[in-house]
């Protein structure tokens, strides 16, 4: 067979008169070994896979598009530019180009000496040969409309499937090789819940299907796949990637925006199988459809997902230009296959792409009514809109979603009557030990004000400081001393949960940042004979001690004494329970003569410019006399702790009971299951803000900008596409919608070939055009152009059917194959671009722990809704975070708890200056911008996540549960089920063996170490089995985590 090194190996010469070919060559080894399928009128040379390659890497850059940096007037993209001078078909020695490449003297030679070039005897003679056998010409296989092409005939005639086959089996006829068999009906199986679901099946399910007798099972096993909501989160995470989506607008602050909803969207679009050219259109432009339903003005946040800042010291009208060449570079890419972002500054190297094409093409989304600066404080950019969540699955869920609550609310409500009777007894005596001094004593509300704003505060009967209206960043608090107070040591404030505070919380903070919470960076305290507003800095009360309920790890309650330090003190996330700060004074303040105290307290945030406030909302402040006993528990449950049990009345009991309920440890998942289920069916009924498309009263103008430069406009424009493609001169209109027209155009010949070559990618790991963001000269010609033209002309004839191209390409005998291949096939086909095996590939980041999530029986299914914090390692965000401590959204990393910490990974909440680090190890991007294809690395690091992430490790220590539990008595059985649901198998003889040693190895050190098999064990918030032997469970632990990191659990075959 031909050889497979021959596309890889040509390097190319520069062509010209006086010219030196000047740019820095691609190593030809960054690309894949292939060569391309030959038409039927092939004889050996074809000019786009053979040549033009090579003009492109080497010639272009100074005998290309761009006319003013061509040197010696000399044109090498066009036929008519090369035939003019430097090439005669037929005729060797009258070509100006062989000419150069034979000679030998450097003044003459092409390449030049000094390019760092220089051709090979066969690279000479393929050119050669090109040139005498009549230098047939091609257009560029990509600018040319695809047509359905005939099926080639085959000679194993029984092996294809669907036409699909046909194409393939053809080119491996040519290169004298065969497809490879069949792979088995488990090993299909799992390759089907890995492609269309992005997770494994159960062995049930394994089983299910190995063991049917239906000859459509495998035809049923798609059908039903492609209608699972899987289905459509595993093709929106691909999408995501694409549309750069992220949780947090990028540039140095990073703060947090809101655009989950076009996520919602984006799921939803997949699970109906909206077809692809209103998928497009409604994303380009959905706002201009005539009669737009706000779900679809939300697909148009896909070209809002770009980075925004509101930092001090740049400039908007720059910033508008990088966001909106952010959107062409976006569109181009997705949509065109095309590098547009290359002619920004100087017209395209490569393709035949000027900068007028770049900025008539810019103009389309240069018209929206944003600003240079903003998205503060985690409020989204405008323009945005407010909007429900229109997923197919929400009326469904909210039903199940009541149903639970009231479960959860059950259980809270009426907690473990032995478990409560033992806390009751244990705490008593603790409060009677300690702090038996302690004395809390009411203080007046004199007066309450803020100097830096008209605040509007309340006063409850109780004493209670009301800012219900988040109005005040630095109130000053004027109490009184009752009179029969002779002396203070020191202040408790105590603040407590409101229904009518955000999430019914003790403060202002919204969910993204400190939900239900605050930051109070500085307290001061001052004592005078008459009551005052301010401050006495001549009679301050200074602060030895300073103790809280509970803090945040990166807010002690210390922070808030020091005014250099901005962090302050924070109890989130126990944002929803009463806390308390409790300051002791360095002395004693006596209030004989002096009755008044002013406090003042600074809350973190802000209150101007729309800036988030970070302030408490309900709060009292009491005298202390005595010595803080520390204790995290209100003083109306201490009183009722008190009151011996036979005294307690119907509200006391009650009231114990709610308190305990909200902080006894056994009962903290089913607490964190209640806020969530609050929360998730919240997120399905309320309206939230989106950022979204507009046109603004007032469009912007938009010009050629001098080397991309945003204040050097020149030539004005008007909207349009690039000149050089079909149906550029046919639009009716000039805006989005005549955009999304021509790019759903039958005459279009880039969409639907890009479409189906990332559809294919997803299933075979690699595109039938391995460049799949370059269908330009610069990028790889397709390895079978006529099936790529093929399924291009299905899809568009199928009605732009998603489901029904994936199913086209599931179904084929081609996907079909086994993995495994020969050594024949791996020496000459290494990549498998000829497609002679089937697919073998690790599993993205997200595939990976989700598997393992499922695997486990952690995996919370929920479909849409907000991103979540799962876990991650503490101080990550903090060592990028924008002001050190500023409480902006996305500056403090706040962990999540119950549910949220095992959502399927693609609701992971998408910090782009840090993202989550687990999965950014297996090649997951930072989405700053559009990523049209991950990169597959191993690295060691990938092995310390499986290790020793406590995402991991805690499904390990589920998964070992599951083993003990539902797998069997005796250590063989449990090993063949682990086996069975983690890989789809059952472990072979020395598997079994292996395993077997290994598990006994463990046992016996767990049984020697009862310490670390419980260290082992406290690994995550999941609840442990506490009736399952604790040196059994860790060592059953340990063979999960083997499992969970051989090769075949994290690949794809």
């Amino acid at each position: 067979m031909r050889s497979l090194l021959l596309r890889s190996g040509l390097l190319v010469l520069a062509v010209g008169v006086t010219c030196l070919s000047l740019f820095a060559e691609a190593d030809p080894k960054s690309k894949p070994t292939t060569t391309v399928e030959a038409g039927a009128a092939d004889v050996g040379i074809d000019f786009n896979r053979d040549i033009r390659p090579i003009l492109s890497n080497n010639c272009f850059f100074c005998h290309g598009p761009d006319e003013k940096h061509r040197e010696a007037d000399l044109r090498l993209d066009t036929k008519a530019g090369a035939f003019a001078s430097a090439i005669v078909p037929g005729k060797l020695n009258e070509s100006a180009l062989i000419e150069r490449i034979i000679s030998t003297d450097d003044d003459i030679k092409m390449p030049p000496a000094d390019s760092g070039k220089s051709l090979k005897p066969e690279e000479i003679e393929l050119i050669k040969r090109w040139v005498q056998s009549g230098a047939a010409w091609q257009e560029h296989w990509a600018y040319v409309k695809p047509e359905r092409a005939k099926l080639p005939k085959v000679k194993q005639a029984d092996w294809p499937r669907n036409a699909i086959d046909y194409f393939v089996l053809s080119r491996l006829e040519k290169e004298g090789l065969k497809p490879s068999p069949e792979a088995d009906r488990r090993t299909l199986v799992r390759r089907l819940y890995l492609d269309l679901l992005g997770l494994p099946p159960t062995a049930e399910e394994v089983d299910a299907f190995v063991n049917s007798k239906d000859p459509q099972a495998y035809e049923k096993l798609i059908d039903r796949l492609l209608e699972t909501p899987e289905y459509a989160e595993r093709m929106t995470l691909k999408w995501l990637d694409l549309a750069r989506y992220a949780d947090t607008n990028g540039y140095s602050i990073d703060g947090g925006r809101h655009m989950w909803l076009w996520r919602d969207w984006v799921i939803d679009a997949f699970h109906k199988n909206k077809p692809y050219n209103e998928f497009i259109t409604e994303q380009i432009a959905g706002d201009l459809l005539p009669n737009a339903t706000p779900w679809q003005q939300v697909a148009t946040g896909f070209n809002r997902n770009h980075m925004i800042t509101h930092e001090g010291g740049t400039i908007p009208e720059e910033n508008l230009v990088n966001y909106t060449v952010d959107r062409v570079k976006t569109t181009s890419e997705v949509f065109l296959g095309l590098t547009m972002g290359c002619a920004q500054c100087h017209n395209h190297k490569y393709d035949p792409i000027t900068m007028k094409d770049f900025y008539q093409f810019y103009a389309y989304f240069n018209r929206l009514d944003d600003r240079g600066l903003d998205g503060n404080s985690g409020i989204n950019a405008g323009p945005k809109l407010a909007v429900k969540t229109q997923l197919s699955f929400a009326a469904e869920e909210l039903k199940s979603l009541d149903q639970e609550l009231a479960q959860v609310e059950q259980a809270l409500a009426h907690p473990d009557e032995t478990q409560l009777a033992a806390w009751v007894a244990q705490t008593k005596q603790e409060l009677e030990q300690r702090g038996k001094d302690l004395k809390l004593h009411e203080l007046s509300v004199v007066k309450v004000s803020d100097p830096n704003t008209r605040s509007a505060f309340e006063v409850s009967d109780e004493g209670h400081v009301l800012a219900l209206a988040a109005s005040g960043r630095s109130p000053s608090i004027s109490l009184k001393v009752g009179a029969d107070v002779d002396q203070l040591d020191g202040l408790r404030i105590v603040f407590y949960p409101n229904e009518k505070l955000p999430e019914g919380g003790i403060g202002h903070g919204k969910k993204e940042s400190f939900p239900g919470g605050f930051i109070l960076t500085s307290f001061a305290a001052s004592g005078t004979a008459i009551p005052s507003d301010q401050l006495d800095l001549y009679a301050m009360l200074n602060v030895s001690k300073i103790t809280a309920s509970r803090s945040h790890p990166d807010y002690p309650a210390a922070d808030c004494l020091d005014p250099r330090d901005h962090n302050g003190w924070s109890p989130a996330p126990e944002n929803k329970q009463q806390q308390h700060l409790t300051v002791t004074f360095d002395q004693p303040y006596d209030t004989k003569d002096s009755k008044y105290i002013t406090v003042m307290l600074v809350w973190g945030g802000g209150q101007f410019g729309g800036r988030e406030a970070l302030m408490a909302g309900d709060y009292q402040v009491f005298g202390m006399t005595g010595t803080d006993d520390g204790t995290i528990i209100p003083e109306a449950i201490q009183q009722i702790l008190a009151t011996d049990a036979t005294d307690r009345d119907e509200k006391q009991t009650a009231a114990l009971k709610a308190y305990y309920s909200g902080i006894a440890p056994e009962l903290e998942n089913l607490r964190y299951q209640r806020e969530n289920l609050k929360e998730r069916r919240k997120m399905l009924t309320d309206s939230f803000e989106t950022m979204v498309m507009n046109t603004a009263k007032k469009p912007r103008e938009t010009f050629i900008l001098n080397r991309g430069q945003y204040d050097q406009p020149t030539e004005k424009v008007s909207m349009g596409v690039p000149g050089f493609l079909p149906g550029a001169a046919q639009q009716e209109s000039e805006d989005r919608l005549a955009l999304a027209k021509w790019l759903t155009s039958r005459e279009n010949p880039l969409v639907t070939r890009v479409a189906v070559n990332r559809f294919w990618e997803m299933l075979f790991g690699q595109g039938i055009v391995s460049t799949s963001a370059d269908f330009g000269s610069q990028g790889d010609p397709p390895t079978h152009p006529r099936l790529l033209d093929w399924l291009a002309v299905e899809l568009y004839e199928s009605g732009w059917n998603v489901k029904h191209i994936m199913k086209q390409i599931l179904m084929s005998a081609t996907y079909r194959q086994s993995s495994a291949g020969t050594p024949e096939l791996w020496k000459e086909d290494p990549q498998n671009r000829l497609l002679a095996r089937g697919a073998r590939f690790r599993l993205q980041a997200e595939a990976i722990r989700d598997a393992t999530l499922k695997v486990s029986g952690l995996l919370v299914e929920r479909v849409g809704g907000a991103s979540v914090n799962p876990y991650q390692p503490e101080g990550l965000w903090r060592e990028v975070s924008h002001y050190g401590s500023s409480p902006a959204t996305a500056q403090v990393f706040v962990q999540d708890h119950g549910e949220k910490l095992y959502r399927r990974s693609m609701y992971t909440y998408w910090k782009r200056t840090v993202p989550p680090p687990n999965m950014q190890t297996f090649d997951a991007p930072n989405r700053e911008v559009c990523l049209v294809s991950r990169a597959r690395t191993n690295t060691p690091l990938q092995s310390l996540v499986l290790l020793n992430d406590v995402q991991f490790v805690e499904a390990s220590r589920k998964f070992a549960e599951r083993i003990m539990l539902e797998g069997g008595t005796s250590p063989e059985e449990r090993i063949t089920f682990a086996f069975r649901e983690a890989l789809g198998r059952p472990p072979a003889e020395w598997e079994l063996e292996t395993t077997l040693a290994a598990y006994q190895r463990e046992l016996k050190n767990y049984q020697a170490a009862p310490a670390a098999a419980r260290s082992l064990l406290s690994q995550g918030e999941s609840t442990s089995d506490a009736s399952l032997n604790p040196a059994e469970v860790a060592a059953w632990t340990t063979v999960g985590s083997m499992l969970f990191n051989t090769y075949e659990f994290m690949t794809r075959g």
